[in-house]
């Protein structure tokens, strides 16, 4: 049996050269021009919903790193306020030690008290420090100062008041994780009763620099011996949270840095899945281009084709 190609299926066969050849050209042409791979669904459906996972962790992580950064950033404003409150404690300290020495006389110390009112007041100026708008001390109660002076005297300060809560306030940093970016306010100013807490402490000596019991000189000296223990006490309790601030600090660091190179390396594989390869699109694109050129060329033969060829 003779098969016999017809001018007419010749041309359907070059019309469909032709189709397809523009086609991969014009594939090829946007290619070149977006540089990526897969500008629809339709270009790669297996490849789009990889790059599609990719690009909701890519997401993620800038969001993570969004919440790290943001928590770092309220746990370095704290622990310097700490640092600043354990300095001037030591300060405080200084002069007590300085008071109880055989040097010292009621003029001096007079002095001192009014040194140590001014440290109390300043690190009550610090314990209502606020940052971005949020008292860093008052638990959730982030609104307002926590702190306040409910009575005071000529003397100096008789009484602090804590509003706040010891509730913690918590940034989510990766899945299912979260952290405090706040510390509890009554582990770092009154661990042990308002009576033995840090602003008590202040006033007591204070108090006792003072001698507003008429003391005599080695009574008052021997008292004001015995709060340097309540003193190291307090400063304790500050530097044991500067210790729990600066932890989760470089815990957050560490943490950040892990999901910058996770999130490096998704953008990576989500770019070898849709970004074009240059070199080898334009090296495809110019085949086709010399292809196309070939069938267009043929193509004349058949536009040539004679009445009598047609219907032999």
């Amino acid at each position: 049996m003779n098969f016999r190609v017809t001018g007419n299926m010749m041309f359907r066969r070059l019309m469909t050269n032709v189709r397809t050849s523009a086609r991969d050209i014009g594939v090829l042409q946007e290619q070149m021009v977006t540089l990526r791979r897969i500008n629809r669904p339709s270009d790669d459906p297996v490849g789009i919903g990889k790059a599609q996972v990719l690009r909701n962790s890519e997401s993620d992580y800038k969001q993570y790193i969004t919440n790290i950064e943001g928590a770092r950033s309220v746990l370095d404003f704290t622990a310097s306020t700490l640092q600043s409150m354990s300095e001037q404690i030591v300060g405080v300290r200084s002069k007590v030690m300085e008071a109880v020495s055989s040097s010292a006389d009621s003029v001096s110390r007079q002095v001192a008290a009014r040194e140590v009112d001014d440290i109390l007041r300043s690190i009550f100026g610090e314990a209502n420090s606020s940052f971005a708008g949020m008292f860093i001390f008052g638990g959730t109660e982030t609104g307002s100062p926590p702190f306040s002076i409910d009575h005071e005297t000529s003397n100096g300060v008789e009484h602090v008041g804590f509003s706040g809560n010891t509730q913690q306030m918590r940034y989510v940093v990766g899945p299912g994780h979260t952290t405090a970016i706040n510390e509890n306010p009554v582990q770092v100013f009154m661990p042990a009763g308002e009576a033995d807490g840090l602003f008590q402490t202040l006033i007591d000596v204070r108090k006792l620099l003072q001698n507003e019991a008429g003391l005599s000189d080695n009574e008052q000296a021997g008292r004001l011996s015995e709060n340097l223990a309540r003193l190291d006490a307090v400063h304790d309790d500050i530097v044991a949270s500067l210790g729990r601030v600066g932890a989760r600090g470089k815990a957050l660091r560490t943490r950040v840095d892990l999901y910058q190179m996770a999130q490096i390396a998704a953008t990576e594989m989500r770019s070898e899945i849709e970004d074009a390869d240059v070199a080898d699109v334009a090296l495809r694109l110019q085949n086709k281009q010399i292809a196309f050129e070939v069938i267009l060329a043929g193509s004349s033969a058949i536009y040539k084709t004679n009445l009598l060829d047609f219907l032999k």
